[in-house]
């Protein structure tokens, strides 16, 4: 396991080290008491825990403003200041660690994680002949990497952080294999959306993952009322 730390208390740092390490047992440690710039990160990380204030910097901007780079970013958050749980929302962290109360919170972030691990399925996807570049004829892929899927013929068209892919499935089929989790939702009859990725909802359109134009997302008046209900309980587990 790979964990990136910033924290500015240096006993938090010491703490966070002996449980992860006593839970996890081989951990790799990269440690900072101050946002460090992108060039001093690793190329990829299991885990980041960043605290909420360092100093007169915002852990939680700083969080938002890695995100591109890591787009797999699990993300922890530790502050002595319980009020500031619901600002860490915007940028969809996983756990908030409570320093007041760091044994308890820490055992709850084990059982979040870990049920997350069990989640991240894998499914395997057969390729479209123009996608067959490589004489390979299927790819796998975890389903917590796919931000959206569009439905396009009798194909789909996967939509990744780093790729699209043409693939040979309906949007019944990939409902079907995401039917475990929770975080997918169909709001469009071409369309389904892993709300884990939604940057902004709107009314009619969803945007997914940033503010560029291309991941914008109808939503149709037939899945909206679904598409509200689902995302509420989802925000809230």
């Amino acid at each position: 396991m790979k964990c990136l730390i910033i924290d500015d208390d240096q006993s938090c740092i010491d703490r966070l080290e002996s449980k992860l390490k006593d839970q996890y047992g081989n951990v790799e440690l990269d440690i900072f008491q101050k946002p460090p710039h992108i060039d001093e990160l690793q190329t990829d990380y299991d885990l980041f825990f960043i605290d909420v204030l360092l100093g007169k910097e915002s852990g939680i901007e700083y969080a938002n403003s890695i995100k591109d780079y890591y787009p797999r970013m699990t993300l922890v958050f530790l502050s002595h200041q319980d009020n500031l749980i619901f600002e860490t929302q915007k940028v969809s962290p996983i756990c908030f660690i409570r320093k007041s109360n760091f044994d308890e919170d820490f055992q709850m972030f084990c059982a979040v994680y870990e049920n997350k691990q069990r989640e991240n399925i894998k499914i395997t996807f057969q390729l479209h002949s123009s996608e067959n570049k490589t004489n390979e004829t299927s790819i796998t892929l975890h389903a917590n990497d796919i931000i959206y899927v569009e439905c396009y013929s009798h194909e789909l068209i996967i939509h990744t952080h780093k790729n699209e892919y043409i693939v040979k499935m309906t949007l019944k089929e990939f409902l079907e294999q995401v039917k475990t989790l929770n975080s997918f939702i169909q709001v469009h009859r071409a369309y389904v959306i892993n709300m884990k990725y939604i940057y902004l909802k709107g009314k009619t359109m969803v945007q997914m993952f940033n503010d560029d134009s291309k991941n914008a997302v109808p939503i149709s008046r037939r899945y909206k009322r679904n598409l509200d209900k689902a995302y509420g309980e989802y925000l809230l587990s």
